[in-house]
């Protein structure tokens, strides 16, 4: 990232360089359809912005809520005062040496929400991890084309994202949830059991790519404007911080909201008022990553895929065919993992 160790920059050159290196660019994990790996073009969001507001109301409210996905993590903090902005990542103790910053109550999340911090970001792992992931996450990011569909580009997005958490559910990760990423995206997101390596994960992002490639070929949205929609996991193995659910992002002003439905998002359900309005409809919506998923299930299938087994890939799509077929979005899968046959 270009913005680093507390040096303050104009607000403009901040934007630019967090939105090239970090949000929207260089991914160094993605997938393609087509299989291509490398360097991420520039999307641009396209959402607009709320009124802006004091966030201190607003973090009174979600912030317990928030301490969940903090507790216990390293934490990232964006400080906006005035025209300045500021990426923290430790925070100066009174022998004058400096910490990773860790948020383990309210009263700490407020504090720092009073000298300015307005976008919270937590570690992927715990802030005794010497590397390790336990929190699985995919992103699904979409460029100018996809968002000036209209809603053409949210259901394209929506299929990709029942993809991907049909990919979730095969390999034990039936406790997950979608979070809008405060700009041009959204995550699927599950808590897991025991930490396991980037390597790992690597192969499972290229697992889910490969799933939602040949699932979604032949139909024609995805056809004409799949390659405006980056499938990644730059957040979990470049950048080791996500963005927690609730927290506002420093330049939209939106908040990383949990979602039923990727196709019913409206950037009026993020601003931060309705945010308030709707506490326990997003409380719910954020209680499966309150559950940890066992990870052996998981490690199977990335094996499995490292060993070049395609029929895990045939499966997988089989039981996504089916889903939107017959199932409909939304409804239950009700895999039998013994008796389902393979579908080519």
């Amino acid at each position: 990232m270009l913005l680093r160790g507390g040096g303050k920059v104009n607000i403009r050159e901040a934007a630019i360089a967090v939105i090239r290196d970090w949000i929207l660019g260089k991914l160094t994990y993605y997938y393609r359809p087509g299989g291509v790996i490398g360097n991420a073009k520039r999307l641009v969001p396209m959402v607009p912005k709320p009124s802006v507001r004091p966030p201190l109301k607003y973090y009174d409210i979600v912030g317990d809520l928030m301490i969940n996905f903090l507790a216990n993590r390293r934490a990232a903090i964006i400080k906006q005062v005035g025209d300045s902005a500021t990426l923290m990542t430790r925070a100066k103790h009174e022998d004058g040496s400096k910490l990773p910053i860790i948020i383990n109550n309210k009263d700490e999340l407020i504090r720092y929400v009073k000298a300015g911090g307005i976008d919270f970001m937590a570690s992927v792992g715990t802030a005794l991890s010497r590397g390790g992931i336990d929190i699985a996450i995919i992103d699904v990011k979409g460029g100018r084309k996809v968002w000036m569909l209209d809603r053409g580009g949210l259901e394209l997005m929506d299929l990709i994202v029942t993809v991907i958490r049909v990919v979730f559910e095969y390999v034990g990760l039936v406790n997950n949830a979608v979070i809008f990423d405060g700009m041009n995206g959204f995550k699927v997101v599950a808590s897991l059991s025991r930490e396991v390596s980037d390597d790992d994960m690597k192969s499972f992002v290229n697992l889910v790519g490969e799933v939602v490639n040949r699932s979604l070929k032949s139909f024609d949205l995805f056809q004409a404007y799949g390659n405006d929609v980056i499938i990644g996991g730059n957040t979990m193995l470049k950048v080791k911080m996500y963005r927690v659910p609730l927290s506002l992002h420093w330049s939209t002003k939106l908040s990383a909201i949990p979602l039923a439905r990727v196709y019913d998002f409206l950037t009026l359900y993020a601003d931060p008022s309705n945010v308030i309005k709707r506490l326990e409809t997003n409380r719910k919506l954020l209680e499966p990553l309150f559950s940890k998923n066992p990870i052996d299930s998981l490690l199977d299938a990335v094996n499995r895929w490292a060993n070049n087994d395609y029929e895990l890939i045939y499966y997988i799509k089989g039981v996504i065919r089916s889903r939107i077929k017959y199932g409909g979005v939304g409804t239950e899968l009700g895999i039998d993992r013994e008796n389902l046959k393979t579908e080519y």
